[in-house]
């Protein structure tokens, strides 16, 4: 089991644990159907927009973007080899955004378009 997964694990165990432990009152309002509760999307502060983010783009909105997509795809994917998170869209992220694309089934063109990005957020695990 990597580390990443073994992290995410203990920190599952303790939010459920967390909130097991903790009885609702009388006066508490009435518990959504799970149909109606969504995962928050998780973000790592570098970008939170869903621009369309590819190789050989450069700037400081770009490198923003790239580094967020680095950072999605080290803490919130499967993904077993270790991003730099440094803002260059290079040849290890592009291969991680293909393999995230392939595993989240959605096409696959190593781009991060507002599909990707949402997956990503989401979280793809496998």
């Amino acid at each position: 089991m990597t580390s990443r997964r073994r992290i995410a694990l203990a920190f599952t165990t303790a939010v459920v644990g967390a909130g097991l432990a903790v009885a609702p009152t009388a006066s508490a309002a009435p518990a959504q159907s799970a149909q109606n509760v969504q995962a928050a999307a998780f973000s790592c502060g570098y970008y939170s927009g869903t621009a369309l983010t590819k190789a050989n783009q450069t700037g400081a909105a770009a490198a923003a973007r790239i580094k967020e997509v680095q950072c999605l795809i080290n803490y919130n994917t499967s993904y077993p080899t270790w991003l730099n998170e440094d803002g260059d869209f290079g040849t290890a992220t592009y291969n991680a955004v293909r393999s995230v694309q392939s595993h989240a089934g959605i096409s696959v063109d190593g781009q991060v378009g507002s599909v990707t990005w949402g997956k990503l957020r989401a979280g793809v695990w496998w």
